[in-house]
């Protein structure tokens, strides 16, 4: 066949062979391309990742949800009274997890409204929280605060998908015209996670079976876990998840083998030995001992990945419950005191250069 790059010059050979080498370069590419994409899906089959946010009164409950969920095996992200731009990062920083994760679950304890349709969540610094008759519009909205639906494809960026509880609190100054309080779950959208809506002062059944998956299921699914939610007055769901989402996976079934017969081997007679010489290792020579700021600095030369697999490993000492994302902030700080605590080592909250290497060689 006759191509746009062949003229009246090019043998008929010439330009089969480059077609021929044209189309087996594209097919290559193309199966190149799809095992990237495979390579790339099966990476994401281990990790879940939770959020959870409060703002006002709901700390102490969003605290034991945040611990429940690490029990049950989610790296966890919190946010306490976060302003607008710090919730907007937050999400943002989320998102990048939850698409690196088997499943995503999100936990809001803060102030919700409804206006023209819309639900919105209200961060610390939202000026309605301190609303004053005649100085609040219902349009402050737009810049106050972020969209419940937000969170919840956010959720759903997640390999099997994800869902967001809500536990809504009522702003105690009131609210402008047209504006209400969240009251049941919205109606669900494409490309979005199932949300459950519940009243803050009724929130205690739904807490309570969280705590219960955490402690009682080998395996914690969260289509079920919503189902024993919505059981109870005054709890809504957008909708059920249309596929099973693995917040816990059931163990790994451990097969036994079978008890094998000793074979007796015959007894060698003794054969002379030579003596072994054993040899005296000379003392290592004594290390100086690093400083503090000198720890510091070999701690930001360290990759986002190096990063990632110290996590990792403190993660399974059970040491460290939040995300495996490579940033230390303090929750990994608290990990690697636990972790020097237990070898008895001076708690600094910053790794050693030995730490570092005992810590990369338990993998």
């Amino acid at each position: 066949m006759w191509r746009a790059d062949c003229d009246w010059r090019t043998s008929g050979r010439m330009c089969a062979m480059k077609h021929l080498f044209s189309t087996a370069t594209r097919s290559l590419c193309l199966a190149l391309g799809l095992t990237v994409i495979v390579q790339a899906a099966n990476a994401q089959s281990d990790r879940t990742v939770a959020l959870v946010v409060s703002v006002g009164e709901g700390t102490a409950r969003a605290d034991q949800v945040q611990s429940q969920l690490q029990e049950i095996g989610a790296e966890t992200l919190r946010a306490v009274n976060p302003n607008n731009a710090e919730v907007r990062s937050v999400l943002r920083r989320f998102a990048d997890e939850s698409e690196d994760a088997r499943a995503a679950f999100v936990y809001l304890d803060m102030p919700a409204v409804t206006f023209e349709g819309r639900e919105y969540v209200l961060s610390d610094s939202a000026g309605l929280l301190a609303y004053q008759e005649e100085l609040g519009r219902g349009t402050d909205l737009f810049t106050q605060s972020i969209p419940l639906l937000a969170f919840a494809r956010t959720a759903a960026l997640a390999e099997q998908g994800g869902a967001v509880v809500i536990a809504v609190n009522e702003p105690e100054t009131g609210l402008p015209d047209a504006v209400s309080v969240v009251t049941e779950a919205p109606t669900t959208v494409p490309g979005a996670s199932a949300i459950v809506v519940v009243d803050a002062a009724n929130s205690e059944p739904v807490l309570q079976t969280i705590a219960a998956a955490a402690v009682g299921d080998t395996a914690v699914e969260i289509g079920a876990l919503l189902r024993r939610m919505v059981v109870h007055d005054g709890v809504t769901v957008s909708a059920m998840p249309p596929l099973p989402i693995m917040l816990r996976e059931p163990p790994a079934s451990v097969v036994v083998p079978e008890p094998q017969v000793p074979v007796t081997a015959p007894v060698p007679e003794p054969e002379d030995v030579e003596p072994v010489v054993v040899a005296v290792a000379e003392p290592e020579p004594q290390v100086a001992q690093e400083t503090l700021e000198e720890l510091i600095i070999l701690e930001q030369s360290l990759s986002r990945g190096a990063k990632r697999n110290l996590q990792r490993r403190l993660r399974d000492l059970d040491h460290y419950k939040g995300l495996v994302d490579g940033i230390f902030g303090p929750q990994t700080r608290t990990a690697i005191t636990e972790f020097q605590t237990d070898r008895t080592d001076p708690p600094t909250g910053v790794l050693t250069r030995r730490q570092l290497l005992d810590l990369q060689a338990s993998g």
